[in-house]
């Protein structure tokens, strides 16, 4: 019986010296640190679990470069640190780590990604934002994250439509777009909040005002060349002036509005002199209803012949394209009909 136990013993220590491997296995712990914010890098953290002769990390990143780094000997609980690109933006690493322990390698595979995140930035441009379709384009500073999008009542101030939306592997020089479902039907957007979320929980918030409301209206109708408003076109504006303060009176939650007067030309004429035609009249009528008693602030813009309503070619003589637009607005209004960049001029 003695004699068994000693050889059962004696082959289980053969064994054992026959598979040193399955020690080296398990010699060693890593720990990865893939999402840091900017100025820091992401790391592996190599731990020793029992005495290490060496380990070898070989890593192939997305854009072609190696990294290669050997760490010496390991006492058990020992730890070292390997570094990886800190460059703002995301990275994929894959390869190999190879312990090496009581002279045996043994190598595992690993495949990962990292996220350095920095200063979290978004540009919004208004003339991308589609509030009819649910959709705007946004140019966001990080590859990764999500974006927020809160849609708030014009009438009274209740959320209409609360959206998450998260992204990845984006292409920071390229428009992220993001689209929301469409608010309760007959409901107005008063504002647009944008909360814009890196990985690490860093965030920046934004607050746009889309909501307009156009006010139908009966043109002026002015003499050749004149920016002077007859007596005999009083009443379009009076009744105009009370279509104006019928809009505000139901929006008057809504802080900030002002009236825009944009004026239009058509296209006989060369378009300098059109521009400061248009500009002059606008200022008319926005003057008009500063005396009568509108007490917004009120600004004005000529377009002359720059967001025809109706095409045509140029000298071509159309009514239609004479005209102004009465647009109540909390910020700058975009006339999608036109490049033309408007510098709105503030009633004094």
């Amino acid at each position: 019986m003695h004699d068994a136990r000693a050889r059962i013993l004696a082959l289980l220590a053969l064994l054992a010296a026959l598979l040193p491997a399955a020690a080296s296995a398990d010699a060693i712990s890593v720990k990865m640190v893939t999402t840091v914010p900017a100025g820091q890098r992401p790391r592996l953290t190599i731990t020793a679990l029992e005495a290490v002769d060496k380990v070898e990390v070989l890593l192939n990143r997305d854009d072609g470069k190696m990294v290669e780094e050997t760490v010496g000997a390991l006492a058990p609980g020992s730890s070292r640190d390997i570094l990886l690109d800190g460059t703002v933006g995301k990275r994929q690493y894959s390869g190999r780590i190879t312990a090496v322990a009581r002279g045996e390698p043994s190598a595992s595979q690993v495949s990962f990604s990292t996220v350095v995140s920095g200063g979290v930035t978004a540009v919004i441009d208004k003339s991308k934002v589609d509030l009819g379709r649910g959709r705007m384009e946004i140019l966001v500073s990080i590859p990764e994250g999500k974006v927020e999008v809160n849609l708030v009542s014009a009438t009274d101030g209740a959320t209409l439509v609360e959206h998450e939306q998260t992204f990845a592997d984006h292409q920071t020089g390229l428009p992220l777009v993001v689209r929301w479902p469409s608010p309760p039907k007959d409901a107005e957007v008063g504002r647009l909040d944008v909360r814009v979320t890196d990985p690490m929980g860093a965030f920046r918030s934004y607050s746009l005002s889309p909501w307009s409301v156009y006010i139908p209206h009966e043109e002026v109708t002015f003499a050749t060349d004149s920016a002077a408003i007859a007596p005999t076109e009083a009443p379009k504006l009076q009744a105009s002036l009370a279509k104006i303060s019928d809009a505000l009176a139901k929006h008057k939650e809504m802080a900030g509005i002002k009236l825009y007067i944009a004026g239009h030309t058509d296209t006989v004429g060369k378009n300098k002199y059109n521009l400061s035609l248009s500009l002059r009249r606008a200022r008319s009528i926005a003057s008009w209803f500063r005396k009568n008693g509108l007490r917004i602030p009120i600004a004005f813009e000529g377009f002359g012949e720059q967001a025809l309503r109706v095409a045509t070619p140029d000298n071509t003589d159309e009514p239609r394209n004479r005209r102004a637009d009465y647009i109540l607005a909390v910020e700058d209004p975009v006339l999608r009909a036109t490049d033309f960049r408007p510098v709105w001029k503030l009633l004094k």
